[in-house]
């Protein structure tokens, strides 16, 4: 079972749950076994080969994020409890619902060791409220049945394929000496994201505005970009890392500002139209902390806007009513290996859109299209972007779904830049006689 919960924060706090163990040279005596031999003994009672084996969470984005979030089952083996959290949780932060991981395992030793990683999901401990939606465990797990692993001075991310029993996965890694980073997908932390605002604030087309602060007091940024033109322009709005967990979002949000800035002739074009606002990360407190899908354990979950705002909610409330877009993206990924999401858009735009942009088979993905549906007359307290923007405003919404199963950085990045470009076009059809 896991730890139980406590109710104070302790969200910087880093585990150093260190195990010294001898070892020979021997992968397998590092596992566990015995030495084959008097020699190895002797190698063993000199720490000739010692290592020592941790795991660190604590840091900017690991789930779980404190180290009751993870038990030591033996020299190289540790169980992991993504659902940890500071205090109980509701909705995707409570038990048996995290769509989070995200650890080190750090190994001081010389040679490279084999680590084994349960990873208890704890499906069946969600409370009846708050359980998961999937129609069995199977399902649930089909989508956790992996992990993406960068090694000590590596740049890019491999997957590995656990062994699944009920609702834990085990992953057997070797591991190299050093800091080797173990997620459920690429992450994107809050200093991924400082990193590129400050990247973009000397740049001519672009203007940076901090549009607030969230409740721990991270930074809430605006970007503004068009070209120097005078003529009027249509605003288009960019909304992106809504729910914690959702780094794809991140990156096909870099892709889409990498390409509006590249000077390509279509990019120039769309500069030349449209005034773009984009909300690179708009909860940062939970992206930081490792949660799911909200801002805090028991906070909002920012997917909708809300009428009557908390405090949480309310500078983007208030950027987007600023705002007015004519045109706006709500950038998602789901859990979903298979399917890309095309959700809310008008079909006339929606068939003009997957011609420029159908089913990427090559990864494997195909469109899950939702068309829009009739709004209730009245207001709710909170509406989804797309909704709220549509009944305000009268805008062209949508919003995209791209899960990352089979994909890296750099191809969400392309997907990013892909999707804005198809958009672009389908909003802009070809006259009905071409000269």
């Amino acid at each position: 079972m896991m730890p139980q919960q406590g109710q104070r924060r302790f969200w910087g706090a880093v585990l150093l749950l260190s195990w010294s163990v001898p070892l020979t040279c021997d992968p397998a005596v590092a596992a566990g076994a015995e030495p084959e031999s008097s020699v190895q003994g002797d190698l063993q009672e000199s720490g000739a080969c010692a290592s020592t084996v941790r795991i660190e969470v604590g840091f900017d984005g690991s789930c779980p994020h404190h180290p009751d979030g993870v038990k030591r089952e033996g020299p190289t083996a540790f169980r992991l409890f993504p659902s940890w959290r500071a205090s109980v949780g509701i909705d995707e932060e409570a038990v048996g619902r995290s769509t989070r991981l995200g650890f080190k395992v750090v190994h001081t030793g010389p040679r490279p060791l084999p680590v084994d990683l349960w990873i208890d999901w704890q499906y069946h401990d969600a409370p009846p409220k708050d359980r998961p939606s999937f129609s069995s465990v199977e399902e649930f797990m089909s989508y956790r049945d992996f992990v993406v692993v960068q090694g000590p001075e590596q740049d890019g991310w491999r997957t590995a394929m656990a062994d699944v029993t009920d609702s834990v996965a085990h992953a057997r890694l070797e591991v190299a000496p050093g800091e080797t980073e173990v997620h459920w997908h690429p992450p994107y932390n809050y200093t991924q994201s400082e990193r590129f605002v400050d990247s973009l604030r000397d740049h001519a087309l672009v203007k940076v505005e901090k549009i607030g602060q969230s409740p721990e007091g991270r930074n809430l940024w605006l970007l503004r970009i068009t070209d120097t033109s005078p003529r009027p322009k249509e605003p288009f709005l960019i909304r992106c890392r809504v729910h914690a967990y959702e780094s794809a979002s991140s990156y096909t949000m870099e892709g889409m500002v990498q390409w509006l800035l590249s000077g390509e002739p279509y990019a120039a074009a769309a500069l030349r139209q449209y005034v773009f606002y984009v909300i690179p990360m708009a909860n940062p407190d939970g992206v930081h902390n490792g949660l799911g899908s909200l801002i805090a354990p028991r906070g909002v979950n920012l997917s909708g806007v809300f009428y009557e705002p908390d405090p949480a909610s309310l500078p983007l409330k208030q950027a987007i009513d600023r705002v007015r877009p004519t045109v706006a993206i709500d950038l998602h990924n789901w859990q979903n290996k298979h399917t890309y999401g095309l959700l809310g858009l008008d079909p006339e735009i929606r068939k003009r859109f997957v011609l420029y942009m159908p089913d990427q088979r090559e990864f494997g993905k195909v469109w899950d299209i939702r068309d829009p549906r009739p709004l209730p007359e009245d207001p709710p307290e909170r509406e989804l972007l797309r909704h709220y923007c549509y009944r305000n405003f009268g805008t062209t919404a949508v919003t995209f779904e791209f899960p990352w199963f089979g994909r890296s950085p750099d191809d969400m990045r392309a997907t990013g830049r892909k999707a804005l470009w198809s958009l672009l076009r389908a909003l802009d059809p070809p006259p009905p006689v071409l000269r």
